[in-house]
């Protein structure tokens, strides 16, 4: 068929017929088969359509619009987004990228798979060379977000969580509407090695922590909180500022 040929020597050109092309590309060729032929613009679509394998240009239509900008290396993970709906959401912002989401609310802007054929249409509309610097980085921007929406949770990162439940879970306390003692008011608590309890600094904020050893003049005590230095840090205090409670060691604050 005339039609058939002429069609598919200007397929071949661009792209093989086993693979799947945008519905930009096929309206494309739908067009130039129109000028040529003097053919309908439907005719047209539809004659496209049924050299890449559909049924019909409806047909074409909602297949390829359920794999619409999706990048092939990221089409088969679990979460999704076009290129298109990820530049959209930048649309607000004062930066090239921000002009370049603007630029996308274009009517005309396409709906592409990979890169490269971002570049060509921009190429096609004679865009400067900073605007094809600024989809180069945008794309790799989004693809890195999507490849990382998708990717499991570091071992690392769950090992550090496991970690942390070997320290004290007791958290830094804040404790209102206390006065601290004077030195000459207070009085001491007995504790053993590993015994649990509070110390504060301020009097306003109690700091968890733990009995290393002591007497009746002296505690030494390992901190447990920050957590970024549970466990590594000690002191050697009064034994009236190592207090059973967060209100009584804001009422016995450390002194030195």
């Amino acid at each position: 068929m005339v039609v058939g040929d002429i069609f598919l020597y200007e397929i071949k050109k661009e792209i093989p017929m086993d693979q799947i092309p945008t519905l930009d590309y096929i309206k494309r060729q739908a067009k130039k088969l129109r000028k040529e032929l003097g053919i309908t613009h439907t005719e047209a679509l539809e004659n496209v359509a049924k050299q890449y394998g559909f049924a019909n240009w409806i047909n074409c239509q909602r297949t390829l619009n359920q794999k619409r900008d999706i990048p092939a290396d990221i089409a088969a993970n679990s979460f999704q987004l076009n290129f298109t709906d990820w530049l959209r959401k930048h649309v607000k912002r004062d930066s090239p990228l921000g002009d370049l989401a603007r630029d996308m609310s274009d009517k005309s802007w396409p709906s592409y798979t990979t890169v490269e054929q971002y570049c060509d249409y921009l190429h096609d509309k004679n865009a400067v060379y900073e605007a094809i610097q600024t989809l180069n980085r945008a794309w790799k921007t989004y693809t890195a977000y999507v490849k990382r929406k998708n990717s499991p949770q570091p071992v690392n990162s769950i090992r550090k969580k496991v970690a942390i439940k070997n320290y004290d879970e007791r958290k830094i306390t804040f404790v209102k509407n206390v006065k601290p003692l004077h030195f000459e008011d207070r009085r001491a608590e007995k504790f053993e090695a590993g015994d649990k309890a509070w110390i504060s600094w301020t009097g306003s904020k109690a700091i968890p922590a733990t009995v290393i050893s002591g007497d009746e003049r002296n505690y030494k005590v390992r901190l447990e909180r920050p957590l970024a230095k549970a466990g590594k840090i000690t002191y050697s205090l009064f034994a009236d500022e190592v207090r059973s409670t967060p209100e009584l060691a804001c009422l016995n604050m450390v002194s030195m």
